[in-house]
This record gives C-alpha cells, structure tokens and sequence, in this order.
C-alpha cells in the first residue's frame, strides 16, 4: 500500500460526542441519507451487524463499538472523554447497547471497566501521533457477545489488499452516524488508501460522520468477515479529505502494542477469533435483511409483495447464484453477501 505521508489534521478529530437526538428526526433524516451517503440502513439484530453497537455515554451521546468477544468492546478512547468537565468518564457512566434499532434493543450491558491507549491525549488540537493510541477495550459486565456474536480481527495484510483490487474482497463499515443515530448503516464502499504512523495507521474512504467514531473497518472475504481497523479521525491531506482508522493489527500478539494484546486479553479476548450469536439467541446468524434488500436493488425479490417469505428469498437466492456460476443453495451467508455487493456495482 502507498504510504501516505504526514497528515495535516483539520481538526476533525471527531472528539465531541453526538448528541442524542429525538426518534422522528432521526426518522426523517433517514429518508434523506440513504440517497446522500450511499449507506443502507441494516437489521441490528441479524450477524455480523448485531455484533456492533452504541457506546452511550453519560446520557449525553453516543460513540459506536463492537464485541470482539463475550464481553470484550473495541471503541474509540476519546469517545470516553467528556470534553465539557475535562475528565475521564467512570466506567459506570458507560453503557453498550448491541442490536439497537429504532428505540427498540434487547442485548446491553453496564461497563465495568475499562483500559485505554495511554499515548492518547484528548483534544482537537492532538495530532495523529495522539490518535495513533486511540482506542479502549471496554469490559462489559455481562456476556451480551454469547448472543449478539462478535466479529474477529484481522490485518489488511498486501494479499487482502490485492483481493480488494481484484474484486475479491470488500471493504465495509457500519455504525450510528449523526443524523442516523438511532440506526445502523452500513456502507459498501469503502477503500483503503494508504497507511499511516509507520502501518499502525490506515488511511480509508468510507463516508463516515461524527457517531461513527470506534465503528470497525471490515474486511470480507471467502466468507469470512474480520476488523481489520478502528475509525478515529477525519484528517485533510495533500490529496483531500480522508478518515483515518488504527490497524486492527496493534491488537495481534507478538507483533501489536503490548499495551493494546494485553488489555484485550484482560477483558477475555484475543486476536483472530470471531463467533456468529449461539442457537436460540434473539439475534439471527445471518444478514437475512441486508441479502434480501441487495436482492431487491437486483430486481430478483419484490418488495412490494409483502413482508418475508422464506419462498420467495429461496427462490431469488438460488436464481442469483445460478446466474452467477455459484454453488446453488438457497441458504442467506456472509459469502453470498460479498457476492451480492460485487454485483450492485
């Protein structure tokens, strides 16, 4: 990957919470950043989307965050920070809400505690070589992953890069942006640009808003879904407007911070990994959602026939599949959904 050079921050370190906003503007606004942002609204309580969730902070806002395992959250660390009182929010003011949609979730937990890059310094004027260290693993006080799945980590490593470039591969980001804070969407087209802060830093183009800080960055491929980062900062380069992400890989032992291995360890995971909710769990296993509204874009399922026929899904699935040359099975999966936004290019 091309190397980027020094960024110039301009001050959009996203370092303020997002407001909570009333439920109908929200509503409204919905309507509208479909069209502006390319983003689809998704089924939070469907894997791997259920595995992602709010950071609510002191009641004041919000970040996004995801489980990497049962109780183990990734965010961003200056999503803990109340600019306001200048401090450190407690752990007992935090609180993550997985599967959260419309006002309505079943899956949360208390935090009871948590650890952070100790390299970050809050605020706007902090610089990347700051926000190089900026992120949080949060311990939740509950095993809310056992039903709400999490999303392993993995690195954006040249050959996944390749398979990017070759079609092979997706880049994909999802989280609570603002003026769509209560739901979740995710955006199928991303780009990794470049690397930054000697690779512990990757330079990305999803559209991403404020809200959307500690969301992941993911990689899906051959089926397999993997973080390969954290969304931090906005930043201003010679070649324009870019995000910023920090390398899932700071968390892989042996080569990570040592710092970042061990404070996930401490909170029960690991690198690698990944899990879908377990059987009986109020969360679905897989983005039924997300495959039939791609499947809708395709012309292959009508909406306007109603709610879900499992018939009808079966039938589109399987059509998609023929046409495309692959194995005919009829069954929604995380491979047919990487193969489903190829095709809506």
């Amino acid at each position: 990957m091309q190397y980027l050079g020094p960024f110039v921050l301009c001050l959009g370190l996203v370092l303020d919470l997002v407001p909570l906003a009333p439920t109908e503007g929200a509503l409204a606004a919905s309507r509208n950043l479909a069209e502006e942002t390319g983003r689809i609204e998704v089924n939070a309580m469907e894997y791997p989307w259920s595995a992602i969730g709010r950071v609510n902070a002191g009641g004041r806002g919000h970040c996004t965050g995801f489980l990497v395992g049962e109780r183990a959250v990734l965010t961003a660390a200056h999503c803990l920070y109340d600019m306001r009182e200048q401090r450190w929010r407690g752990a007992t003011e935090l609180h993550f809400v997985a599967g959260y949609q419309r006002d309505t979730y079943t899956l949360h937990s208390p935090v009871a505690s948590y650890a952070r890059g100790a390299g970050f310094k809050p605020g706007p004027a902090s610089g990347t070589a700051s926000a190089l260290h900026d992120w949080a693993v949060l311990t939740l006080a509950r095993p809310i992953g056992r039903h709400a799945g999490w999303i392993g980590l993995g690195q954006a490593s040249k050959d996944l890069i390749s398979k990017v470039g070759r079609g092979q591969a997706r880049i994909l980001q999802a989280g609570y942006r603002q003026g769509w804070t209560h739901i979740m969407s995710v955006s199928f087209n991303c780009k990794i640009l470049g690397q930054f802060g000697k690779g512990r830093g990757l330079a990305h183009a999803c559209d991403v808003a404020k809200g959307d800080s500690g969301s992941p960055l993911l990689a899906l491929a051959g089926g397999k879904l993997r973080v390969i980062g954290l969304h931090v900062l906005d930043m201003q380069t010679k070649q324009g407007h870019v995000a910023g992400a920090l390398s899932a890989a700071l968390f892989r032992p042996g080569t990570g911070r040592e710092e970042a291995v061990s404070a996930l360890r401490r909170a029960g995971s690991d690198w690698g990994g990944g899990r879908p909710p377990k059987s009986g769990s109020p969360a679905a296993s897989a983005p039924v959602k997300t495959i039939e509204d791609l499947l809708s874009e395709l012309g292959l399922l009508d909406p306007r026939r109603g709610g879900p026929d499992t018939t009808r899904r079966r039938a589109a699935i399987e059509a998609f599949q023929a046409d495309a040359g692959l194995p005919v099975t009829g069954e929604p999966s995380l491979t047919l959904l990487g193969h489903l936004i190829s095709a809506r290019e």
